[in-house]
């Protein structure tokens, strides 16, 4: 998959793109794929029917963004979805859950599981003359947590659409339920962070916070100044995914999946057939 950021053969309108993609999402029915001419033919291009596809989403129901995350972080997760650099989508307040979440799967919609390290940020991280680096978006953390992404699978098949479509959609996520917020933890220190998740009680996989780009941080500033190229930039408040530790785990009806995050908690997700 091409991950090359500027490359674009002509210029694209996004509203079309987008509004095919958010019909799916909020729907769950299958997504087969866009037509060649409103596909989105670099990350540029796909960061472009995003914001757009983010508009429709607050219009159609999903409410107020509250944050981000970001996806292939980690060399397991690269190799997993073969994409060799981290991408980024947005998160709604209105599927950002605290502490446990029970979730129902309809059919064609496919969950997964993820374990990650989130943070809060304390302060706008606004457009200024140099890029931020991993110290200055430490400054910015008010607190870290535990959590578990949702992700979803509604494509035909996800490997044939690229990375732009991939970006454009949010890069599969669907919600992700937070653990209880610390706010003494060291920025500094989530490179230490230990993270293991278990469906059913059974183990899955196990990581640490410094499978993540060599440290969480320099994910969080590598998503700050990408916000701020595209005009979004990251705000006091946000909650930012920062990168799974395990594989996605591929869940079905009946599944409890439990994370423990070690020294920031644990957080529990359930599902069942709808």
């Amino acid at each position: 998959m091409s991950t090359d950021l500027f490359s674009s053969a002509g210029p694209l309108v996004p509203g079309r793109a987008a509004a095919e993609l958010v019909a799916s999402r909020l729907s769950g029915r299958q997504f087969e794929g866009l037509d060649a001419d409103v596909r989105p033919r670099s990350l540029l291009e796909g960061y472009l029917v995003q914001r757009a596809a983010h508009a429709l989403l607050e219009r159609g129901g999903l409410g107020r963004q509250g944050g981000w995350k970001i996806g292939c972080t980690t060399p397991v997760m690269q190799a997993y979805l073969g994409v060799d650099s981290p991408t980024a989508g947005a998160m709604f307040r209105s599927t950002m859950w605290h502490r446990q979440h029970h979730f129902s799967v309809a059919l064609p919609r496919a969950f997964g599981v993820e374990c990650e390290i989130a943070v809060r940020i304390a302060a706008d991280l606004l457009p200024r003359g140099n890029e931020y680096t991993a110290a200055d978006v430490g400054g910015s953390v008010a607190a870290a947590m535990a959590a578990i992404e949702i992700v979803e699978d509604r494509y035909a098949d996800y490997r044939s659409l690229g990375t732009p479509t991939l970006v454009a959609d949010d890069f599969f996520h669907y919600g992700c339920v937070l653990g209880a917020e610390i706010e003494s933890v060291d920025p500094a220190a989530l490179r230490e962070v230990s993270g293991s998740m278990t469906v059913n009680d059974v183990a899955i996989g196990s990581g640490v916070g410094s499978d993540i780009l060599g440290d969480p941080l320099r994910g969080l500033a590598w998503l700050a100044n990408s916000c701020v190229t595209f005009g979004t930039p990251l705000l006091a408040g946000d909650v930012v995914l920062l990168g799974s530790m395990v594989q996605t785990y591929w869940v079905a009806p009946g599944d409890v999946v439990n994370v423990r995050n070690d020294p920031l908690g644990e957080v529990t997700a359930s599902f069942a057939a709808a």
